[in-house]
């Protein structure tokens, strides 16, 4: 047994497979979750566990799963690998206690990691996490925990009543209108044969490219940012396509591509489809989105008379708002989007495919659609940059800012400074700039909207300069 203990973050664990992330350590983690369960008298309720296309997933998914049994817990295993959202939906669909997710979502291919879904099918607040995180110590004595008669393990098919849901969700009918080719990437991850097959039983021509299960994701991080997309744009131009769709490695995160090929920024895709669902589907609902995402969506939901709610960097901190409120859209810059009427949970396949029915019943091109936001709200340019850094030098550089904060960044003078999560400084020609530490890693991430390319790279590379100490 290692001596030291797994360490949570903001969504569960995860490590660098066979490092961190190891069988040990799984089994571990499941007799922890176990003796959560049991403090909480919910052992008979059963939990869902689901997995990705990583390494070694499915047996760590067993692995998991076989330890929760012994403890006396009954088990869902899922029947092949999964998207994120079909887990938490059955989670919630069938009444459990907890989901499971063998998932590092978006991260490089050398980890893997644990996701916690909550009985409410979406992310597992702090608390929650932080009892199981408590077991850990107790839960390395293996032997104590083995139950008399341990619980039954069953193999299901979680994506069923998920696709089901989603055509209760979306209108079929619209979508069948779409006749312009679309180009899906699923980056090789856990959506493979999700919104290609949904389109496709719908008359959509849709062309899949990176659609075989490939552990290391054919090389890039499965992440769907400009960078790891080039081999779909090449794909759209090549075949004319009107629109590109891609999700994340576990498929609760998505991004999209216009005609062109030019990546559309969720902060002009979030106002897009709130408006969309507002005026069209004629839903009640207000919004929650974290600090990283810009205003245009406060600027819609202003001239709509909705409101927005800002909360910090997290979807497990959009979630909670979306339990609490009367909430129609939740998003966070990263690439997680959540409905009403549907879970309080990020769903990249759902977004994909509300975007096609958006464009049919609209009948104009995300480009178009883009086009008339930025008319309307204004212009609008974002960077962010991540990058490894030693955490002492992170850390002292960050206390220094928040203690003593600059006046100017990049020319411009510094209105205001936010301390929600991280620092955020609002300066005086409406650029801000967002500056984060992980808590999982010797990371550093800095986020820049403004209204030119020209001063996002120039407020990116002043930020550079004062969290990491280089130009």
């Amino acid at each position: 047994m290692s001596s030291q203990l797994p360490r949570f973050g903001t969504d569960g664990w995860r490590a660098i497979i066979a490092d961190g992330f190891t069988f040990e350590n799984v089994r571990l983690i499941a007799r922890a979750m176990s003796l959560h369960l049991k403090a909480g008298n919910q052992t008979r309720k059963g939990i869902a566990v689901g997995y990705d296309t990583r390494f070694l997933s499915r047996e760590f998914a067993t692995a998991f799963s076989e330890t929760a049994s012994a403890c006396g817990i009954p088990v869902m295993l899922s029947r092949q690998f999964c998207p994120t959202p079909a887990l938490s939906h059955i989670v919630k669909n069938r009444g459990l206690a907890m989901g499971v997710m063998i998932t590092a979502s978006h991260n490089p291919s050398t980890y893997s990691g644990v996701k916690f879904k909550s009985s409410y099918g979406g992310p597992a607040m702090v608390p929650e996490t932080r009892s199981i995180e408590s077991f850990l110590k107790q839960a390395t004595a293996a032997n104590k925990m083995i139950s008399a008669s341990p619980a039954r393990i069953t193999e299901v098919d979680f994506t069923r009543a998920y696709y089901s849901k989603l055509s209760r969700f979306l209108d079929g009918d619209a979508i069948s209108r779409f006749r312009a080719p679309i180009v899906f990437n699923p980056m090789h991850g856990a959506g493979i044969g999700s919104v290609d097959d949904f389109l496709g039983g719908l008359g959509v021509r849709t062309i899949a490219i990176n659609s075989e299960p490939d552990p290391t994701f054919g090389g890039h991080g499965p992440e769907p940012i400009p960078q790891n997309l080039q081999d779909q744009v090449i794909a759209i131009r090549e075949s004319g396509a009107k629109l590109g769709l891609a999700t994340d490695g576990d498929a609760d995160r998505f991004g999209i591509l216009d005609e062109d090929g030019q990546f559309v920024q969720l902060h002009d895709l979030m106002p897009i489809l709130f408006r969309y669902l507002v005026e069209t589907r004629r839903w009640k609902g207000d919004v929650v989105r974290t600090t990283s995402m810009a205003d245009t969506i406060d600027k819609v939901a202003a001239r709509l008379g909705r409101r927005v709610i800002e909360v910090p960097v997290g979807f497990k901190n959009v979630c909670e708002k979306m339990l609490d409120h009367d909430i129609l859209i939740g998003g966070e810059e990263s690439g997680g989007f959540g409905y009403k009427n549907h879970l309080p949970e990020r769903d990249g396949i759902l977004s994909c495919l509300l975007v096609v029915e958006m464009l049919a019943r609209t009948r104009q091109t995300i480009k178009q659609a883009v086009a008339q936001l930025r008319r309307e709200t204004g212009p609008f340019a974002y960077g962010r940059i991540d990058r490894h850094c030693a955490i002492p030098v992170l850390r002292r550089n960050f206390d220094k800012l928040a203690k003593s904060p600059p006046f100017r960044i990049a020319a411009a003078g510094v209105d205001r400074v936010s301390t929600l999560d991280g620092i955020k400084f609002h300066l005086r020609d409406g650029t801000w700039m967002l500056m984060r530490i992980s808590d999982t890693e010797p990371l550093g991430r800095i986020y820049v909207g403004s209204t030119t390319e020209r001063r996002v790279k120039s407020t990116l590379a002043a930020g550079a300069k004062l969290l990491f100490g280089i130009s």
